[in-house]
């Protein structure tokens, strides 16, 4: 069973008392829009140059979790292509970089870049497939196996842990064999309590209590101490009441999220799940610095939790201009001293050093 973190009640994620002070992992999913993609100077280049500098001055580590199918795709079409050719050779370097500072690089699986077309000059995803379910067990262990490798090729080998596109994790079965294969046996999809209900994305961890982190070894949601992989849950948020109508008027306006850096435009989701968000249900997110979601950093509902682990999560493709600033508070509210990668976390956890106090 998993337990509660609330209240440092979760023996888990309870740190010895020599250690006793909280822990912040900031993640960031790498990658374009998937209605209309963007520019990989607004979603990628600029606001991780933001975050870099951030990092540096803060001495926050961040886990990158790059769309690896991105790069595959490019790689696919670079030869017969300038312009493609030309923004690969710059993501390379840009991924080099986030490795020469010190963060972390993380596999994150978008399949929908199996079918996406390059069509006068833009990608075009109508029609792609987005869960890895969509695909039959042999594709997606060769999906796993060359994504990994694109991302072990960049990192120098040290890729270990994962984030599901869209937080679509199940069924964890397809993938669980390759990643272990990969080396890969640490995963952050999981956001305790949330819900999604969409055909096309959806996802259900209603029922996962809110623990920072369990092992587990056939299903994400189904803990098993002797499990040989680890979930690193990302920290959730109840945002409120009224969030998603304020967020439904800004799109019926046209108004984006005060300074948001990407160009594109995000995927839609279906009907349904907007009418449950509207009539007061959905209301468990991530705690993210996503420009929509930074100020709630700041919220009673988040200042009144007494976690020893923090997972803060974010896109660079939806940085704001006071995602940082809010971001810099939070730290200095909380009085975080201890950053970590996923990586780092899990190695602290595998020697005992997160063990019961």
């Amino acid at each position: 069973m998993i337990r509660s973190t609330h209240n440092v009640s979760n023996s888990h994620s309870k740190m010895r008392r020599q250690q006793d002070v909280p822990i912040l992992v900031v993640s960031q999913d790498y990658e374009l829009f998937f209605g209309r993609s963007g520019s990989i100077d607004k979603c990628l280049i600029e606001p991780c140059e933001l975050l870099l500098d951030f990092a540096a001055k803060s001495g926050v580590k961040i886990t990158f979790f790059v769309d690896a199918g991105m790069l595959c795709r490019m790689e696919a079409l670079a030869a017969n292509n300038a312009s493609i050719e030309r923004d690969l050779a710059r993501i390379r370097r840009h991924i080099a970089t986030l490795v020469a500072q010190g963060h972390e690089i993380g596999l994150h699986i978008h399949p929908h870049w199996e079918d996406t077309r390059w069509v006068d000059g833009a990608w075009d995803f109508q029609g792609t497939r987005y869960r890895l379910s969509e695909f039959s067990d042999a594709d997606v262990t060769d999906i796993v196996r060359r994504y990994a490798g694109v991302l072990q090729n960049l990192a120098n080998g040290a890729v270990r842990s994962y984030r599901a596109g869209g937080f679509c994790i199940e069924p964890f079965s397809q993938i669980r064999s390759e990643l272990k294969q990969q080396g890969i046996t640490i995963d952050s999809s999981v956001v305790p309590g949330a819900r999604l209900e969409d055909d096309n994305k959806g996802f259900d961890f209603a029922g996962v209590p809110d623990s920072s982190w369990w092992r587990f070894s056939e299903s994400p949601l189904q803990p098993d101490e002797a499990g040989d992989f680890l979930e690193i849950a990302i920290t959730p948020l109840t945002l409120p009441l009224f969030h998603y109508w304020g967020r439904a008027f800004d799109r019926v306006l046209g108004r984006r999220a005060a300074g948001v850096s990407g160009d594109g435009v995000s995927k839609a989701i279906g009907r349904r799940e907007i009418a449950r968000r509207l009539a007061g249900a959905g209301r468990v997110s991530e705690l993210s610095i996503d420009a929509a979601k930074a100020g709630q950093l700041k919220s009673r509902r988040v200042e009144r939790q007494n976690r020893d682990i923090w997972q803060v999560m974010g896109h660079p493709k939806l940085l704001g201009g006071t995602s940082l600033r809010a971001l810099e508070a939070f730290i200095a509210r909380r009085q975080f001293r201890r950053f970590e990668t996923l990586s780092g976390l899990a190695s602290a956890i595998g020697g005992g050093e997160l063990g019961e106090a």
